[in-house]
């Protein structure tokens, strides 16, 4: 599956604890996957304090699929950032050049729905190249 997601992606909606955030905070952002299981984040130290945008708050970090489970679970683990080695555990699903993935916050749980409960970024990515 991480084929499919290798590539990058511009965020086009971002939710955050409940409340969709203006594009001006996330509409610059770029999250790229490699075939080494790795996300890079274009932008992720120009992010709004108040904000968890870029929520990784990393660079790089590393990317852990499994495609097997009823919802696709994506787990991001930072290497750098407030998370830095943490997993934020997230799931999934891929239409075409749409990609949706919810996540959560260390000590919270992965999400079971794509809307950001409080604790959970929720955001749709658009393929870009």
């Amino acid at each position: 599956m991480m084929n499919e997601l290798v590539g990058s992606w511009k965020v086009i909606g971002c939710q955050l604890n409940t409340k969709w955030l203006p594009d001006s905070i996330f509409r610059e952002f770029r999250y790229r996957f490699t075939l080494e299981d790795e996300f890079l984040l274009d932008w992720s130290e120009l992010t709004y304090p108040q904000f968890v945008g870029g929520f990784p708050k990393s660079k790089s970090g590393k990317v852990v699929i499994d495609s097997a489970s009823k919802r696709h679970r994506i787990d991001f683990i930072p290497d750098e950032g407030p998370f830095s080695g943490k997993a934020l555990l997230g799931i999934f699903e891929l239409d075409h050049d749409i990609l949706k993935a919810n996540f959560a916050f260390p000590g919270n749980p992965r999400p079971t729905e794509f809307t950001a409960s409080d604790g959970q970024v929720y955001e749709i990515w658009q393929r870009v190249g």
